[in-house]
């Protein structure tokens, strides 16, 4: 369990922590390169006293040098992962086990002590790949007696001449043992891997296999042939086994990772802009696959930055999780691979540093998911307003107006009929009742403008753009099925504000209007030809367009020049 305390947390020092760090192991790296060099220098300088040695020095001098580079490159590529630091142990020991060429006191007891170790440590290297780590007891077994039938046995046969004879008929039987295990272990990693894994397994332990048991079988494979041929064939395939774990490393999906103190830096990262904690625990972990989800205290669950639901896997099927604390308090989980990422430990040390970032994420998660509930409940409020607007103008119209049409009619058969003192009056009051009707008929129309009810945007519009008391051209494209009502509300008012402003306001002589819809965004352009130099704030109409276009989480562009007209373009969403 991960756990981190937000006191005492100093950003600027946490990087000057990281520098500090990745000093110290590109150094070593420099030394391992500079020593392998003067090991291969000193190798080739004994072809002076040994010219019948030549081509092995050279050779195992060449083979020597590919060790280290992969070696190095797979450590520099993977800090945390133990492939590089294991392929450069393969390296000692083939350094080691090379010492009786050189010919020097001494030198044939330490060749001979670790004159096979190099291949327990190509067994130990297939059965660790790719998170350089061991994984269950049988491997571990499987290792132990590989370094058993490899180190041990030859020591017993320095400490132990008679028993020669002896191990030499048990160390390839063992040895054999511990292939056949390896190659099943392998075999049954295969086939339950996925097939990402699989992809990049498979080439790998394939080729180690191969290697290590053509190594061992050349002798036997190619009696007859010259000594020499058999020692080119054993140092091509041992040469080739570093290469083939640096590609797997390389080009098996996994990016080049950098060391976890290097993750503190991310603490001092401020912005609502950084929420990066995934990319960078991706990045120091090499597991593209790793996730970062959230607690969330209100559904009782984890959820992922957009505020899905999320369950983090159960120790198995190759992947795992590390919840992560702040305070003693649940924040987040880190989900990842367990078959990149063996080490758990390696995991709650990379969440015990970013664990403040990942509850600064969490918040931001609950603020967007909250900011947008809040915006989907603002347009549900729109949306209804503008549904009781169109119930009231409705009754309004189907209603209160229709009365007054029957008390006009009843009014003008009372002109007809009543005594000759009464048809003025009546006629008064058939007069003030159509003079309410017709206020009552343009009330209705500010709240509801008929044609946009009925008929729908573009028949609205089109009554305006004709209404319009100066020549105005409209241009439409829009499919209304895929336009909410709030949207076309908006856009209907809008419109009416922007051709009143432009000749009221503007002194225009001429309107451009289109509306269009562009994928799910609906778009107003409203142009004229006036005085310009029209501002949001100068004046409320401009402002309560900017307002009312807001409230849809639309957008609002104007170009005014002074003198030279005003284009106000509209985007609304029609979600």
């Amino acid at each position: 369990m991960v756990t981190a305390r937000t006191r005492g947390v100093e950003p600027r020092r946490a990087g000057r922590g990281h520098r500090r760090q990745v000093l110290p192991l590109e150094l070593a790296l420099w030394v391992i390169v500079a020593f392998a060099v003067i090991v291969g220098v000193v190798q080739l300088a004994a072809i002076a006293a040994h010219p019948d040695m030549a081509n092995a020095l050279v050779a195992f001098t060449v083979v020597l040098w590919i060790w280290v580079t992969a070696g190095v490159l797979a450590w520099w590529r993977r800090p945390a992962n133990g492939t590089g630091p294991l392929i450069l142990l393969g390296a000692v020991a083939l350094c080691l086990g090379g010492l009786g060429n050189l010919q020097l006191p001494l030198s044939d007891v330490v060749s001979a002590l670790f004159a096979t170790s190099v291949f327990s440590v190509t067994v130990h290297l297939l059965h660790a790949f790719p998170s350089g780590r061991l994984r269950g007891r049988l491997s571990v077994g499987v290792v132990i007696a590989g370094y058993a039938a490899a180190t041990g046995l030859d020591a017993l046969r320095v400490a132990a001449p008679r028993a020669g004879a002896l191990i030499s008929v048990v160390q390839p039987v063992l040895g054999a043992l511990v292939m056949t295990a390896t190659a099943a272990i392998l075999t049954i990693r295969l086939v339950i891997s996925d097939r990402r894994h699989r992809r990049i397994l498979l080439p790998l332990s394939a080729y180690g296999i191969v290697a290590v048991l053509g190594i061992v079988a050349a002798p036997r494979l190619l009696t007859g042939t010259a000594a020499s041929v058999v020692g080119v064939v054993q140092l091509a395939l041992m040469a080739g086994l570093p290469v083939a774990f640096l590609l797997g490393v390389v080009a098996g999906s996994f990016a080049r990772t950098t060391a976890l103190e290097s993750l503190s830096a991310w603490l001092a990262v401020g912005g609502p802009d950084k929420p990066a904690v995934e990319r960078a625990l991706r990045a120091s972990l090499g597991d593209d696959s790793l996730r970062v989800v959230y607690w969330s205290a209100q559904s009782g669950s984890f959820v992922d930055a957009d505020g899905v639901a999320f369950a983090p896997a159960v120790p198995a099927g190759g992947r795992a999780h590390v919840p992560v604390r702040v305070d003693g308090r649940l924040v987040g989980a880190i989900d990842y691979d367990t078959r990149v990422t063996d080490d758990p430990l390696t995991v709650r040390r990379a969440g015990e540093i970013l664990a403040i970032a990942i509850d600064r994420e969490r918040l931001t998660a609950e603020l967007t998911l909250s900011n947008e509930e809040l915006i989907q409940s603002r347009r549900r409020l729109m949306e209804a307003a503008y549904a009781e607007r169109a119930r009231i103008a409705r009754d309004l119209h189907d209603g209160l107006q229709v009365q007054l049409v029957l008390l006009a009619l009843e009014a003008q058969s009372m002109a007809g009929v009543i005594g000759e003192d009464t048809p003025a009056a009546a006629e008064h009051l058939r007069a003030g009742i159509d003079e309410a009707a017709a206020e009552l008929r343009r009330l209705v129309y500010n709240v509801m403008p008929a044609p946009l009810r009925e008929r729908g945007l573009v028949a609205a519009v089109e009554e305006l753009v004709d209404r319009a008391e100066v020549p105005a051209l409209l241009s439409a494209d829009v499919d209304e099925s895929r336009v909410s009502a709030a949207a076309a509300h908006t856009a209907y008012f809008v419109i009416a504000e922007l051709l009143t402003n432009a000749v009221k306001h503007a002194g225009a002589t001429a309107l451009r209007v289109s509306v269009a819809l562009r994928e799910d965004r609906l778009t107003v352009v409203v142009e004229d030809d006036g005085v310009g130099d029209a501002r949001i704030g100068v004046g409320a109409g401009l402002r309560g367009l900017h307002d009312r276009v807001a409230a849809l989480e639309g957008a609002v562009e104007i170009v005014s020049p002074r003198g030279g007209g005003t284009r106000v373009g509209v985007e609304l969403p029609c979600a």
